[in-house]
């Protein structure tokens, strides 16, 4: 097999190379991407393979086109599907013509590593492509690598960059971050706004994020814990011993301890509450147990009105 392998970039070439040589299978890198734009990402991404590929010594050919117009002529009426009518197209086109006529017979591409590709549609124009010219397509499912290679990609020091490739992805990632750091903005907008709320109705008052690790934090917890055990034998007059209670709490820690905030005044703990994930991102608390000292003092009534935030996780 003489594989010429169409690569849109190192990071995604990592995994695809490391892969095909575990099998004994040597590629040719190709590079003809006439739809990354600007020209300084296009030179970015380019100089970088060029790189990458000298360092593990692996065959490259650098097909230079930069094409802007000719991607914006044949993109601009239909931008939704420009990827597979014109981006996959004509690199595998090119690919294939190069191949046929310098003495490969196999062609693929780097793009079957992106879980971010339309990766049936790469496979079928690959193939129907392929043979057109009279070659073979090598047909991988390289995604199961995606996280490996960007990692190592990562480790060498590569350039990651931040979008597919044309102009039109860049302007969907750019939007996609701004909505992404509003919603952190909002997010730490609101927290702020329902501490201080909580500290209008009782002062000092906050939580924490239960740490598993804090026996300190997990003895408190036990302690609240083992009065509510209590209280539930003596209205259900049944019978409840240390030992049957310390498998029940460490049952509940197990099961909860991501959902479980530690309730403090003045930094001291006074009690914790427990809830759930919804599907919409928020926290619903299920459980307010607080210690006597600070009972009916409206920290509960507080907490419930003011707690029902977006998960920050």
């Amino acid at each position: 097999m003489k594989l010429l392998m169409h690569t849109c970039c190192a990071p995604c070439s990592v995994y695809c190379i490391d892969s095909l040589r575990n099998e004994g299978i040597e590629p040719t890198v190709y590079w003809y991407n006439p739809n990354i734009h600007p020209y300084m990402e296009y030179k970015a991404r380019r100089d970088c393979l060029k790189e990458y590929t000298k360092s593990i010594n692996v065959e490259a050919i650098f097909e230079e086109d930069y094409g802007l117009d000719e991607f914006c002529k044949n993109v601009v009426c239909d931008l939704q599907n420009r990827c597979q009518n014109y981006c996959y197209r004509v690199r595998l086109e090119q690919t294939a013509k190069y191949a046929k006529e310098h003495g490969f017979d196999t062609i693929s591409t780097t793009l079957l590593v992106s879980p971010y590709q339309k990766h049936d549609i790469l496979k079928m124009q690959g193939e129907e492509i392929a043979n057109k010219y009279g070659l073979d397509f090598l047909y991988r499912d390289f995604r199961v690598g995606f996280r490996e290679g960007q990692s190592k990609a990562r480790e060498l020091g590569l350039y990651m960059q931040k979008y597919c490739g044309c102009i039109f992805s860049e302007e969907m990632s750019s939007l996609a971050r701004q909505k992404k750091e509003k919603e952190i903005i909002d997010r730490a907008n609101r927290d702020t706004e329902r501490r201080i709320r909580l500290s209008e109705c009782i002062p000092s008052l906050d939580f924490r994020q239960l740490k598993r690790e804090n026996k300190e934090e997990i003895d408190f917890i036990y302690n609240i814990k083992k009065e509510d055990y209590n209280k539930y034998v003596e209205e259900n007059k049944t019978e409840m011993n240390e030992e049957i209670q310390t498998k029940l709490f460490e049952r509940y820690i197990k099961g909860n301890a991501k959902n479980i905030k530690i309730i403090t005044v003045k930094g001291e703990k006074i009690g914790f509450f427990d809830g759930k994930i919804l599907e919409d991102n928020t926290f619903r608390i299920d459980n307010i147990f607080i210690i006597k000292e600070y009972q009916n003092k409206g920290i509960d009534e507080a907490i419930s009105r003011e707690l029902l935030f977006e998960n920050e996780i």
